[in-house]
């Protein structure tokens, strides 16, 4: 794959493309269009088997509070494989280091498609949670090539490309499982897997310069204490946690929901993530266009979270399948949701040297909410159905005065000024979310 169109140097010294928006990286450059790519196979992938998982899990015999706890159980393997990601980066190549989560991931998704039982879908659990190392270290890739406009360089990559896969992909799965059952949902996903393995392994090497000396190396490692005290990085985490454990709360089983009380068949079910998709991939479109809501994430968060509370209320009140179907495109916005707030992060860090850990932090808050709520999901639904939807709803509600006012507040914040990182030459200073007005 060559680049098409002329070359500019970015920050770092790397070299990248820019062309026709109509060119194989949709005008993204090369580096970016490898990160596109690889981001849609990982989406498709998920969004293959995400709608009939919960299905899946109870059609092997698990009860519905097993299946809150095996949607769930990933949350602490998730912390244990993010945890070290950051440090294992700074001793190993990372591109090397995602191509071996993934490729543990398709495994994970043959063997759940081969499984005969519940129990034997640990493989599988086991699996995505070892993936997910894939998303901080892919994030910090991004953010070292997208240059000063970061915000919407991750809207694209991290949403909207990702959405239009995570739409398209349960429309085939839907079809293979009406012609197969099941079980054709998780081949695919693994078939998706392979496609992201390519461009994964097209990414270009961390560290292309000459290498640093031990003191210097030393020096350019960093923490997690480090980036925690970085000045925003707490309140977005604090905040992503409770916004994406809401939400996760009515989404996690509504598939289940839809299927046992509104009488809704698999395929159908797993269509309806698509049309989730196309909610997210419009949305995302609208903020990667808009400058203002790109000044101010959580204000576009909060439209997110609104999104998804209609399309709680209107599934737990109505068996009418068309007013479901247009209520489902503000289902994605639990994807917005989390994307943005890993772009307010890119902002807000200004250390190339932190941003992997942040990124960490992030996808570690962020997996550990969204694995947690499915457990007290399942509490709720054995005691009635919709009790995770209406109990979602009310705390998405409580969130959105608070999303505000914390934006607010992060714009009022100081502009700060960065030390150069350990090695690099300073770079030219680019303005931070607090700065953007």
């Amino acid at each position: 794959m060559d680049d098409v169109g002329d070359h500019r140097e970015d920050g770092d010294g790397m070299r990248r493309g820019r062309g026709r928006v109509g060119s194989w990286h949709l005008g993204l450059g090369r580096e970016l269009g490898y990160v596109f790519w690889a981001m849609i196979g990982v989406e498709a992938a998920f969004g293959a088997y995400v709608g009939i998982w919960p299905l899946w899990i109870e059609a092997l015999g698990a009860p519905i509070t097993v299946v809150g706890l095996v949607l769930g159980s990933s949350g602490l393997l998730r912390l244990l494989t993010l945890a070290p990601s950051a440090a294992l980066a700074e001793r190993f190549e990372p591109r090397k280091l995602i191509i071996g989560a993934r490729a543990l991931t398709g495994i994970g998704l043959v063997t759940a498609g081969l499984a005969g039982h519940w129990t034997q879908l640990l493989p599988m659990v086991i699996g995505s949670a070892v993936g997910e190392i894939a998303f901080p270290l892919t994030q910090a890739h991004l953010a070292r090539h997208a240059g000063e406009d970061r915000v919407r360089a991750f809207t694209l990559v991290f949403n909207v490309g990702p959405a239009v896969a995570f739409g398209l992909s349960p429309l085939v799965t839907g079809g293979l499982i009406a012609l197969f059952g099941l079980r054709a949902a998780f081949f695919f996903a693994a078939v998706c897997t392979l496609f992201s393995l390519f461009f994964f392994s097209r990414f270009a090497p961390a560290h292309d310069g000459p290498e640093l000396d031990a003191a210097a190396a030393a020096a350019a490692r960093s923490t997690y204490p480090e980036a925690l005290r970085e000045p925003g990085v707490r309140t977005l985490l604090t905040l992503q946690f409770a916004t994406i454990f809401a939400l996760a709360l009515g989404i996690s089983l509504l598939p289940t929901f839809l299927a046992d009380q509104r009488g809704i068949s698999p395929a159908i079910v797993a269509i309806l993530g698509g049309v989730g998709s196309i909610g997210s991939v419009l949305y995302g479109l609208f903020v990667a266009r808009s400058r203002r809501l790109q000044a101010v994430p959580l204000v576009a968060v909060a439209f997110a979270v609104v999104f998804v509370m209609t399309a709680l209320a209107v599934s737990a009140t109505t068996s009418v399948l068309w007013l479901i179907v247009v209520a489902f495109l503000g289902r994605g916005g639990l994807w917005s949701a989390w994307g943005l707030f890993v772009a307010a992060l890119s902002e807000t860090v200004r250390s190339d040297r932190l941003r992997p850990r942040a990124f960490t932090l992030s996808e570690m808050v962020g997996g550990t909410a969204f694995s947690a709520a499915p457990i007290l999901s399942g509490l709720l639904y054995a005691r009635r159905p919709d009790l995770p939807l209406l109990a979602s709803i009310v705390a998405s509600l409580a969130l959105l005065p608070v999303l505000v006012l914390i934006q607010r507040r992060l714009r009022r914040s100081p502009a700060r000024i960065e030390a150069p990182e350990p090695g690099v030459p300073a770079p030219t200073p680019t303005p931070t979310l607090e700065e953007v007005a």
